[in-house]
């Protein structure tokens, strides 16, 4: 890590190609997860994007940045804010800057902003099976609060 990372609000103009690259992660982790079947979870997954932010950039309580590290845009961050606690919905280290610690360092960046503004909880969704997130996210301090469990049969 060269030079230490910022956010910057993601400018309107970016949003489309935002919401389409998280709509077909969602829609991948939900079908990889068996949450819903593969063929439905885009359609699903584009369908709750517009209905969680439907005012795009300008969705109230909701915070959409770019991770900047230099003037390089090495990813973004999703955040919801409700009274003292933020809620990541997304967290993004593009590809060619992954496994260099900046998933660690932009969390470490949010919670330092967090505190700035008062909010004294930050909590977050994680997949069972992204398990290099958790491993991150344990990391951090997050604790795990519940489980959803499954068996088929």
């Amino acid at each position: 890590m060269s030079e230490k990372l910022r956010l910057t609000p993601m400018a309107k103009e970016r949003f489309a190609d935002f919401a389409e690259s998280l709509s077909v992660g969602y829609a991948k982790d939900q079908a990889d997860a068996g949450i819903w079947a593969r063929e439905e979870a885009l359609f699903k997954a584009r369908m709750t994007t517009m209905e969680l932010l439907p005012d795009g950039v300008r969705t109230k309580n909701h915070f959409l940045w770019e991770v900047m590290q230099g003037e390089e845009c090495i990813g973004t961050l999703w955040v919801f804010q409700e009274e003292k606690t933020y809620f990541i919905y997304d967290i993004l280290i593009f590809e060619a800057f992954q496994n260099k610690g900046l998933g660690s360092a932009l969390l470490d960046l949010l919670e330092e902003q967090a505190r700035e503004r008062g909010i004294t909880e930050i909590s977050l969704h994680a997949f069972a099976h992204n398990k290099r997130a958790v491993h991150v996210y344990k990391k951090m301090g997050f604790e795990i609060v519940d489980i959803t469990m499954r068996k088929y049969i």
